[in-house]
């Protein structure tokens, strides 16, 4: 069964970096027009969901073997993701601030591909968090990630001006608080059963 708040919040938590990134973008290409944001949200919403999809089906070769360990690789899975996002928050913490000024620049096709592949490698481990689930529900929520993302990777390119200082600054906190409380939930409710 599909638990509904997991999969709000991780759909969130896994759309933020790309929503920072589509942001970004967006304030660095001043003058970006709405097809350029649609690719770009379009591209960064297809990695989030097709990543989680490759994963699943790697892990879901394996369930029968891993089926008593899931809860425990969920958790580890997710809490080396909020640990990864944490540093890499600390890191662009102190690396931005103060560097607020808007560049003038093209973001071309080839980028776009790669920051949505780059936004979403650590998809590819959501995919092992929903073994539990069947195929179909598996693809239910891999969809609503990918949607997520799409939907809050366009606002994010239209609303770039506002969102990209206060967004992209806490992206990673964020990402890691999510992270690590999914992954406690699923480990507790995993113990519990």
């Amino acid at each position: 069964m599909i638990d509904w708040v997991n999969v709000t919040l991780t759909s969130l938590s896994m759309s933020v970096d790309a929503l920072s990134v589509s942001a970004v973008d967006a304030i660095e290409e001043k003058n970006m027009n709405k097809i350029k944001a649609i690719l770009i949200a379009l591209t960064f919403g297809f990695f989030q969901f097709i990543m989680p999809v490759i994963g699943y089906f790697i892990g879901y070769s394996f369930k029968d073997v891993l089926e008593a360990y899931i809860p425990w690789i969920a958790f580890t899975l997710l809490a080396l993701l909020a640990i990864k996002s944490f540093v890499e928050w600390i890191k662009d913490f102190k690396t931005k601030e103060g560097d607020n000024c808007p560049l003038d620049k093209k973001i071309g096709v080839l980028t776009i591909l790669w920051q949505g592949i780059a936004t979403s490698i650590d998809a590819l481990c959501i995919g092992f968090v929903y073994l539990n689930l069947n195929i179909n529900e598996a693809m239910i929520v891999f969809a609503i990630i990918g949607m997520t993302t799409f939907v809050l990777s366009l606002l994010s390119s239209l609303l770039a001006h506002f969102l990209a200082s206060k967004v992209e600054r806490w992206a990673g906190l964020i990402a890691s608080i999510v992270f690590l409380t999914i992954g406690l939930k699923i480990l507790i409710e995993g113990l519990l059963e």
